[in-house]
C-alpha cells in the first residue's frame, strides 16, 4: 500500500521516476474486463491508465468502477513513459461529493506549495 502518496495531477507524472507513491483524482472514461479490471481516468490535465483495480481497497463490487464515476485513486506510478499507468491501492467512489472535484486543483496546487515550503500549514 502507498505510504505517503503525493497529490498530482494526471499530467505531472509524465517522466517522473517510477516508482511513484501517488494521489490522483479524475472521471472515469473507460473500464474494462471482469475478472481484471483496468480503468482509464481523466483530470483536467490528462488520462491515466489504472490498473489491479479488483484488488484495491475500497473496490467493492464492478459497479463502482463505471463510466462518469469521479473517484480517487490511490496508489503506485508504475510507469510515467505515454500514458502514465497506476497500480491501484485505495480505490474512494466520489461522485455522490461533488464538492471534491471542484476543489481538487487547489488541493494539489496547495499541497505542492506546502512541499516546497513556499507556505506553512497553519495548525
Amino acid at each position: 500500500m502507498a505510504v505517503n502518496p503525493k497529490k498530482i495531477f494526471i499530467k505531472d507524472l509524465v517522466n517522473k521516476p517510477a516508482p511513484l507513491d501517488v494521489w490522483v483524482q479524475g472521471t472515469i472514461e473507460q473500464a474494462v474486463g471482469n475478472d481484471v479490471v483496468i480503468l482509464i481516468i481523466s483530470d483536467t490535465t490528462g488520462r491515466a491508465k489504472i490498473v489491479k483495480c479488483e484488488a484495491a481497497d475500497g473496490v467493492i463490487d464492478r459497479s463502482s468502477l463505471k463510466k462518469g464515476t469521479y473517484c480517487c485513486i490511490i496508489g503506485v506510478a508504475v510507469k510515467t513513459k505515454g500514458l502514465p499507468e497506476i497500480e491501484a491501492t485505495k480505490f474512494i467512489d466520489l461522485s455522490q461529493q461533488p464538492a471534491m472535484k471542484s476543489a481538487w486543483e487547489y488541493e494539489v496546487t496547495e499541497a505542492d506549495l506546502v512541499l516546497k515550503g513556499k507556505i506553512k500549514p497553519m495548525l
